[in-house]
């Protein structure tokens, strides 16, 4: 997927766009309260927070990105036991491993969610709650566990795109691409769209997140030579070996 040089260009272009979003936010924060006023009502607050199909769309998610991250290690502890016969290389595994273990796991729930302490957007006084708003960049204590800095669901979401559209776009058929360009990916977006629309997060969560795994995911790349492995995972040598002894 990259060369010496488009892979680290591709760094440079995460690192340039986590700065130039760090530097806006922090000079005009008022557009996470903007952008998420505009799923708000003085009344009925966020009214889209109960709806039933949202949820089942959240829930379908969150378990849907659990299980993938459990076979995912549940295939990466099989293929340690093939040993040198593996048609898919361990480095294959390890990548995806280490991208979801790291990412939403380490960094977003382990670290920035839990001790940032940003409030969410329905608990902060603009919207009627009781804490104060805050920047994405600075550290506070108006959250002190679960907090809004990052979303977890976006970083997650975001990693399983980045991830499988490295070991598996390659070898796509073109109906697959189509049904992953037009169908996938636009189901995502609503995904994580709906982290704001229900007033769970603010659109900064959501954008550093997704920048912050990918950066991971860019630094894993190099990590587990993916420039000679990505073209590895086929349904034909995915077969071959977990049918192996």
């Amino acid at each position: 997927m990259f060369s010496t040089v488009s892979w680290r260009m591709t760094g440079w272009m995460l690192i340039g766009a986590i700065g130039v979003f760090s530097l806006l936010f922090l000079a005009v924060p008022e557009i996470d309260l903007w952008f998420s006023a505009l799923f708000f009502d003085e009344v009925d607050q966020f009214s889209y927070a109960p709806n039933a199909l949202f949820k089942i769309i959240r829930y379908f998610y969150m378990y849907g990105l659990a299980l993938v991250a459990l076979l995912t290690v549940s295939i990466f502890i099989r293929s340690l036991s093939i040993g040198e016969r593996r048609a898919v290389s361990l480095n294959v595994w390890g990548f995806m491993v280490a991208s979801f273990v790291v990412g939403p796991l380490v960094l977003v729930n382990g670290i920035l969610k839990t001790f940032w302490g940003r409030a969410r957007p329905a608990d902060v006084e603009y919207f009627g709650g009781s804490k104060i708003f805050t920047p994405p960049m600075v550290i506070t204590d108006q959250c002190d566990l679960d907090c809004s800095f990052v979303s977890g669901e976006v970083s997650a979401i975001a990693t399983a795109l980045i991830v499988l559209a490295i070991v598996l776009w390659a070898n796509m058929t073109a109906r697959w691409r189509a049904i992953s360009l037009y169908v996938v990916l636009p189901m995502s977006l609503v995904g994580m769209a709906l982290r704001i629309i229900t007033g769970r997060h603010f659109l900064s969560d959501m954008i550093f997140g997704a920048l912050y795994c990918a950066l991971i995911i860019w630094v894993f790349y190099r990590v587990f030579k993916m420039v000679e492995h990505r073209h590895e995972l086929t349904w034909t040598n995915f077969k071959k070996d977990m049918s192996k002894a």
